[in-house]
């Protein structure tokens, strides 16, 4: 299978799936590679948090993702 015989399937996909989707290949890629930890800051991940952004504060976001980072890989 190509990536491009995937991507129509991706397009019909809602946001959270498809966030859901990108961490489970983060999480792919980081088991291959030997990356731990990356499975635990992936599933904190929620991207309902982000609707109607618009209402929150940059200070919020940027909050969350200083937190969300602590455990990431460098």
């Amino acid at each position: 299978m190509t990536i491009h015989e995937v991507l129509p399937s991706v397009a019909s996909l809602s946001h959270a799936e498809k966030f859901q989707l990108v961490q489970i290949v983060l999480r792919q890629l980081a088991e291959e590679e030997g990356i731990a930890n990356l499975s635990a800051t992936a599933n904190d991940f929620d991207p309902r948090r982000y609707f109607g952004i618009a209402q929150h504060t940059r200070q919020a976001v940027d909050d969350y993702l200083a937190s969300a980072r602590e455990d990431w890989v460098q």
